[in-house]
């Protein structure tokens, strides 16, 4: 039943699919899985080969993007090879990282990226052990894979996730995208359900940059995500991703698959399509289509006022 177009119930063109491959990771952040966290065991985790068969499946409902995510994703085994496969498919394949594993990564999958994210949440070590529950000496493990990323040639996006312990580096954060040429993100906390409340708000975010670099609004479309992107006086691409003030609901291209292989319609609402269950239990693809089809329609108009999340952020996909 192959569409060129999958369409929610706003007319909204959901052609941008985050898939989570696994919610572990080295790290420790504070806005994401905290310092416990209870981790899937491996049976319950989509298998590479049903996340391939759901990537073509959603290619011929009308899936251009597929961006692979964790917790890290590149602590699960032969995720490269899985790279290479999606990008055989003849989709954008693009990956977000703590850049923790990246660096001996890189010549594997440079072939085959569109783009990676890197998360880069301070410029100090000591404040990066702090937010990133980790010693500091993996400060500089993480900026040289983001400066050899930058040099295999992949398209480079920093992530920032701004909380009161980094907002006085936001400006090093800056400068530091302005050394290497490479956009950066600056990403509101959310807060997750019975979590400490670090954020930080985007407004004022902005106005530090503003009051020391100048910021003009790019017009036009950049990129596929939910930021909406500045340039400073200086030449630095700066975005913002603001989840409570949702400019960017409206516009929405996105479906996440989380690691136990559920359909999501947003990141902060509830609401799940067990595709899992499906794979393993014999349903065609175009039974599978038809169910996506029809869950797509209640994919809301927006999460409103909604800024907590239910699940830690490593069991849903970033």
């Amino acid at each position: 039943m192959g569409k060129n177009k999958l369409l929610d119930s706003f007319g909204r063109n959901l052609y941008y699919l985050r898939i989570s491959v696994t919610d572990r990771c080295q790290f420790s952040c504070l806005y994401c899985k905290g310092k416990t966290s209870n981790f899937l065991p491996e049976s319950e985790l989509l298998t590479f080969e049903e996340i391939l068969r759901l990537s073509r499946i959603m290619k011929n409902m009308g899936t251009r993007k597929i961006r692979i995510t964790g917790g890290e994703p590149l602590v699960r085994q032969e995720v490269d090879k899985l790279l290479k496969e999606i990008h055989a498919l003849g989709l954008n394949t693009s990956l977000t990282t703590n850049g923790f594993a990246l660096k001996g990564m890189i010549p594997k999958i440079k072939s085959v990226l569109n783009s990676v994210n890197i998360s880069l949440d301070a410029m100090t070590p000591e404040t990066f052990e702090t937010i990133s529950g980790m010693p500091k000496i993996f400060h500089k493990i993480v900026v040289d894979s983001i400066i050899a990323a930058k040099e295999s040639g992949i398209p480079v996006k920093i992530n920032t996730v701004v909380v009161e312990e980094n907002k006085e580096e936001i400006m090093a954060l800056v400068d530091f995208a302005k050394n290497l040429s490479i956009p950066i993100r600056f990403i509101e906390y959310m807060k997750v359900k019975q979590g400490a409340n670090h954020g930080v708000s985007m407004d004022s975010v902005r106005k530090i940059i503003t009051d020391l670099k100048g910021l003009t609004k790019i017009s036009g479309k950049f990129g596929d995500g939910p930021a909406r992107y500045f340039k400073t006086n200086d030449g630095v691409i700066v975005g913002f991703i603001s989840y409570s003030s949702p400019h960017f609901c409206d516009t929405c291209n996105r479906l996440r698959l989380t690691p136990d292989g559920k359909m999501r319609l947003c990141l902060l609402l509830g609401g799940e399509l067990d595709l899992k269950y499906m794979l393993r239990n014999g349903l065609s693809d175009e039974k599978i289509e038809n169910k996506i089809s029809e869950f797509v329609k209640l994919k809301p108009f927006s999460h409103g006022k909604k800024e907590i999340l239910e699940r830690k952020m490593n069991s849903i996909g970033g």
